[in-house]
């Protein structure tokens, strides 16, 4: 109100208010300590489902690779041969035809798996994203504090 003293935050006037430092920097630490605690469990919410969306990809991985290291191979000689008796082919062209034919299968396990590990790693660029966020506000707070602290001195 118009002609009325403006008191403080802490009963004072604002003639008799002096600047503490020690309360600012307390209420700025507690503000910092909630918020990288919310920021910790954010990224184990985060971890937690990037885990999560990880499984399917990791199977379908470990198929790809045991396919390739365990039966692919006899798989492979098993077909050229087929091949070459029955298209009457020679070894070595049936062999080569396989090989690509395999090649294929292998790498459309491995996009699969690729595009599902991209997929559960996008999750965890939200507690990155948050984390520049809080950042920013961390910037800005402290800096409003530093400006109003300037203007009541002057």
């Amino acid at each position: 109100m118009v002609g009325e003293t403006m008191i403080g935050q802490n009963g004072t006037t604002q003639a008799d208010y002096k600047p503490d430092m020690r309360g600012d920097l307390g209420d700025l630490g507690a503000d910092l300590l909630a918020l990288s605690e919310l920021q910790v469990e954010l990224l184990a919410v985060d971890t937690r489902d990037a885990v999560r969306e990880s499984f399917a990809p990791t199977v379908f991985l470990a198929l790809g690779i045991g396919l390739c290291i365990g039966a692919f191979p006899v798989l492979l000689l098993a077909c050229a041969w087929w091949i070459s008796n029955v298209f009457e082919l020679t070894l070595a062209s049936s062999m080569l035809t396989v090989a690509v034919l395999g090649l294929c299968i292998a790498s459309i396990f491995l996009f699969i798996s690729w595009k599902g590990f991209r997929k559960s790693l996008r999750i965890l660029k939200r507690s990155g994203t948050e984390l520049r966020s809080n950042i920013h506000w961390i910037k800005a707070i402290v800096s409003d504090k530093h400006r109003n602290r300037r203007k009541t001195f002057q």
